[in-house]
């Protein structure tokens, strides 16, 4: 029981480091674009990690006990998770549904209105996160989906699509894995399965072979370099 403990504070520790150094490095960049969109990928995963990295940090906080366990708090964490998850949705609809983008705005609005609901209204934990994951879950599918394409069809070269699939397989395992792990002795595994996600999405999204390849392309060929999609 104390080694779970010591792997979920470490485990959480890294992951609050690592979400937080890649919602900075994200958000600098999308503030160094030139034309900024509220649906820039940069924007959204900025807002995603961020919030990530304050949910893990009041986990932290709590399990090295200098926070409470308590309902409040869990209610706080639970809205820092929809903090996460809720701009992926505005995502996946520009990219997957741009024939209803009037109708964007309104779908977000509603997941965020049943997010808060339940977060707000939910009697226990376990309650929460059974009305909670399936929505996380379905999300994770429809992301790793789209890093699928991108990932046979090349189309984003900024970032290792083939990673982030199995970052957010990683991902989604932590999520589905919490609740029946949770009285267990296992119950370290789901915070180790997301550092695990947090150091590939790290990888992918610092992606040095993609910056090596375009030095190496501007040596060969400095007239040819082309501005990937």
């Amino acid at each position: 029981m104390q080694m779970g403990t010591e792997l979920v504070v470490i485990s959480s520790i890294t992951t609050v480091f690592i979400s937080a150094v890649i919602g900075s490095y994200l958000g600098r960049k999308w503030l160094s674009q030139q034309v900024r969109l509220l649906t820039d990928l940069p924007l959204v995963f900025a807002i995603a990690f961020v919030s990530q990295s304050f949910n893990i940090m009041i986990v932290t906080i709590q399990h090295i006990g200098l926070l409470e366990t308590s309902m409040i708090f869990f209610r706080i964490r639970s809205i820092a998770i929809g903090g996460s998850i809720i701009p992926i949705l505005g995502v996946i609809l520009q990219i997957w549904a741009p024939s209803i983008q009037k109708y964007h705005n309104r779908i977000v609005l509603l997941l965020g209105l049943y997010w808060v609901s339940i977060v707000l209204l939910g009697s226990h934990e376990e309650l929460i996160m059974i009305l909670a994951i399936p929505v996380m879950i379905i999300l994770g599918i429809m992301m790793m989906f789209t890093f699928i394409i991108t990932w046979r069809t090349g189309r984003l070269k900024e970032v290792r699509s083939e990673l982030m699939v199995i970052s957010v397989l990683f991902g989604m395992a932590s999520q589905i894995l919490r609740v029946p792990l949770l009285s267990t002795s296992l119950f370290y595994v789901p915070d180790v399965l997301l550092t695990i996600s947090m150091i590939l999405t790290a990888i992918a999204f610092a992606n040095p072979w993609y910056y090596r390849e375009s030095n190496h392309k501007q040596k060969v060929s400095p007239h040819l370099i082309t501005i990937p999609e």
